[in-house]
């Protein structure tokens, strides 16, 4: 009997210290504003639809920083950084279809909030992004027919 609940506190043991939990980090080498959220619906059928996020960060022009990946509700998506109005901006849009990811069910996000994956001396790192503001949705108009 004894034996049964060594194992079951090895058991224990493993399970918690075999987790994947991501660790967030409270300070990031670049800022991050005020990031915005914005469902759209393409115009035709083949357009699709989904959200488009937008978050603005600074970086600075010779870091050695990263960006690889944006997690937001439920979905993982390849992160770009992009220059939109002189400003720097990881633009992603989401389609709907594209499938749930196992790996953001471990970040326990509420519906305003991201997780922006980057590389950093080699190391992966994750940073929280607070307060997505929802924008209207942006509906475009199909092709005129003929």
């Amino acid at each position: 009997m004894k034996y049964v609940l060594s194992y079951f506190l090895l058991f224990c043991l493993c399970l918690t210290s075999c987790t994947s939990q991501k660790k967030l980090q409270t300070e990031t080498p670049f800022e991050i504003g005020k990031a915005s959220s914005q469902p759209y619906v393409g115009g035709r059928e083949e357009s699709g639809s989904g959200t488009e996020l937008r978050i603005p960060v600074s970086l600075l022009e010779n870091s050695d920083i990263v960006i690889n990946e944006v997690y937001f509700r439920g979905k993982q998506v390849k992160a770009l950084v992009n220059t939109v109005d002189n400003q720097n901006m990881i633009v992603v849009r989401i389609p709907n279809d594209s499938p749930e990811s196992s790996e953001t069910k471990d970040l326990l996000l509420n519906s305003d909030e991201a997780v922006i994956s980057y590389l950093e001396n080699g190391e992966t790192k994750y940073a929280k992004v607070k307060g997505v503001k929802q924008k209207q949705p942006l509906i475009y108009k199909g092709a005129p027919k003929n």
